[in-house]
């Protein structure tokens, strides 16, 4: 048999190389070429005038900020996903998963899970236990916008968004008389999905109802190359192929809201969304433990409850809002003891209650000047208890009073410079924070074209989490604050071509992070928390959204581009600390996502892609072992559908293909990800 040559070999991986990242070169270079297209159309085409409403409107509340908004399109895509696919798979964000239904925790410009801040309908939903969010488990089909603010435009909202600010927002239709869908799901390994939303109302009062019930076997099999035989025949490693054990989930829920609107000056509205999430969480890929050892569950039940009234004058706006946030979490963990098998050796409970309350006074004197003044009172209870049969009880109790107060000023300066001036103060049980400013601006480089150059820099502060200062064992009370500054300077552009719509925007940013907390082992036995001096976090984001029409064709491509630099910059703990200069673990450098869409006469047809650089494992970056780092991967999935419309009613099916090469990846050291699978959805409109 003829054998490849050494050239032809590495000639081979070069093309391979290529067309895995064909995608990111055709991000980059698409704007261009359609600007080229336009520019030789002008010259030979004649087109009526017509008026254009921007999708991206300007507001000089937000100058010089970056603020994105997840497409509507992908939103009706992902309806049957969590917001962990919605968020990787639409915006420059990394996810960090544990797989399918496990946790899933966002890495926002290089930052920790605790840097990104989520807002729903005025509360935040971070866990003031853990001080971040599981995005794995906040269905999409509950959410009607998703809005990011990248770095310093999360001050607007709140302090400690090191990274940025996830907004999710619910929607009112007030022509809306009656109207509702049921949507439900079939997928690989035991997977069901139910959806169900109901909508009526009149111009005074709406009323709208969605639940949702989403369950899994999770079972999906795997090779496993972390446990080896060897063939006596020909030396070669055999690797078993095993199925994902202990990883099947259950979660429902129901959200419920109210609008009210007894005059065109004020809208009352409610939110109810109860939740329950359970779910097992699977062993590692080394595991080979049998019968009921190493069997450990979470269960969640949340109720979020929010009340707001929004009072609108002729040159003021008054927003008042209220809400509760109660989390109460069980966690128990069953091994081996003494030949007998599944003695459950921990049972953890936890309670956690936040009440948020804000007022936000804004006066607009006319187009060009606007001020706001707003004020935020938070306050949260932790009771956490660990109860250990075989050993004895611990936990704590604690709570924490949060206020915060800002100002705002926006002023626009003639036809093309507009800027915004913040002051933001925090108390926490008394204790004041520094004042954290922010000044944000944006020039509008050509008359007749919406090209803006756009900067900012602020400062901003982060509390450490009630488990950072009193988790047993590891809390550590001396811990301080998070604080630092950030910068960005970008340009965004857009444009309505012939038959097409173009936004992009490509933005460079910087921040100086001191005191960064992070957990790490000790001598003790246990991992504990402590600050790092410094942390640099720099990189790149880019992003291009195209919509057009093609006689019957509809289509639509939006794509994403992220390079982050997440360096310690700390001193050495000792002579072998090697992690100065590197890259912190678990962030990939490279990043990037796209879809495109296609419909045409009820049929449409969905192509995503995204890619992840390795990641490494260790803070010393070393890639000694397949244990030191992540091997990057690429993943492709593929969505085809069809609908059909009679009156008011429409009928939808679509089948889903996920991971349609079939690749073997991890995103979690040792935490198996699925091959090829599938989801049939069947969806009903009424």
């Amino acid at each position: 048999m003829q054998t490849k040559s050494e050239p032809d070999v590495q000639a081979t991986r070069i093309c391979n190389g290529f067309m895995k990242r064909l995608p990111i070169v055709l991000l980059l270079l698409i704007p261009f070429c359609l600007e080229l297209r336009a520019q030789s159309l002008s010259d030979t085409l004649k087109i009526k005038e017509v008026t254009v409403i921007s999708k991206h409107l300007q507001k000089k509340e937000e100058a010089g900020l970056i603020r994105s908004d997840v497409d509507s399109v992908a939103m009706i895509t992902a309806m049957n996903a969590t917001l962990s696919e919605l968020i990787s798979e639409n915006t420059p964000i990394f996810i960090k998963t544990y797989g399918r239904g496990a946790l899933a925790t966002a890495s926002f410009r290089g930052t920790a899970p605790s840097h990104t801040q989520v807002e729903w309908n005025g509360i935040n939903l971070n866990s003031p236990m853990l001080g971040m969010v599981d995005f794995s488990t906040i269905p999409v089909y509950f959410i009607d916008k998703v809005s990011i603010l990248h770095g310093s435009g999360s001050l607007t909202e709140k302090s400690g968004a090191l990274g940025g600010t996830i907004d999710l927002q619910s929607n009112v239709d007030w022509n809306n008389r009656f109207s509702g869908s049921v949507l439900s799901g079939i997928g690989s390994y035991q997977s069901y999905d139910e959806f169900f939303q109901v909508k009526t109302g009149n111009r005074k009062i709406q009323f709208k109802t969605k639940a949702f019930l989403s369950q899994s076997a999770n079972d999906f099999p795997y090779r496993n190359k972390f446990i080896a035989g060897i063939d006596p025949e020909t030396g070669k490693y055999i690797y078993p192929e095993e199925r994902n054990k202990n990883a099947d989930y259950r979660n429902y829920g129901v959200l419920q809201e109210i609008y009210y609107r007894p005059d065109d000056k004020d809208i009352i509205s409610g939110h109810y969304w109860y939740q329950h999430n359970s779910r097992s969480i699977p062993q590692l890929m080394t595991n080979e433990t049998s019968g009921d050892g190493g069997v450990n569950r979470q269960t969640d039940q949340i109720h979020r409850v929010v009340a707001e009234w929004n009072h609108y004058g002729a040159k003021t706006t008054l927003k008042v809002s209220s809400g509760v946030n109660f989390d109460k979490m069980n966690y128990w963990l069953k091994a081996n003891v003494n030949g007998t098998s599944g003695q459950v050796i921990v049972d953890s409970w936890s309670n956690a209650k936040s009440w948020f309350n804000k007022v936000l006074f804004t006066y607009r004197e006319s187009q060009d000047f606007s001020a706001s003044a707003g004020i935020d009172v938070d306050r949260h209870e932790v009771n956490s208890q660990n109860y250990a049969p075989l050993a004895s009880d611990y936990g704590y109790r604690q709570s924490r009073l949060e206020s915060s107060a800002h100002v705002q000023f926006s002023k626009k300066l003639g036809e093309r410079f507009t800027s915004t001036f913040l002051l933001r103060q925090d108390l926490y049980d008394s204790k004041a924070a520094p004042i954290m400013p922010l000044i944000g601006m944006e020039y509008k480089l050509l008359a007749n074209k919406n090209l803006y150059l756009k900067g900012n820099v602020s400062r901003n502060y982060h509390q450490p989490s009630l488990n950072d200062l009193y988790y047993i064992p590891g809390g550590n009370p001396d811990l301080k604050p998070e604080e630092g500054y950030t910068g960005d300077l970008g340009f965004t552009y857009e444009e309505n071509l012939v038959h097409i719509r173009l936004y992009t925007a490509l933005s460079a940013y910087t921040s100086k992070i001191d005191n960064w907390i992070i957990w790490l082992p000790t001598n003790k036995g246990y991992w504990e928390p402590s600050n790092m001096k410094k942390v640099d976090a720099s990189g790149l984001e880019y992003q291009l959204s195209l919509e057009g029409e093609k006689g019957l064709w509809h289509w639509h491509f939006n794509g994403n581009y992220a390079y982050t630099r997440s360096i310690n910059r700390d001193e050495p703990v000792n002579w072998a600390d090697e992690s100065i200069g590197k890259q912190l673990p678990f962030i990939p450098q490279h990043s990037a996502n796209l879809s495109v869409n296609l419909s045409r006469k009820g049929y449409h047809i969905t192509y995503q892609w995204n890619y992840y650089s390795e990641r490494y494992t260790t803070t010393s970056n070393e890639k000694t072992t397949s244990l030191d780092y992540l091997y990057p991967y690429f993943m492709n999935d593929l969505f085809a559908g069809k609908d059909w419309h009679w009156k008011t009613y429409r009928l939808g099916v679509e089948l889903k293909i996920f991971n349609l090469l079939n690749e073997e990846y991890r995103t979690v050291l040792q935490r198996p990800m699925p091959r090829r699978n599938y989801t049939l959805l069947v969806r009903f409109d009424f």
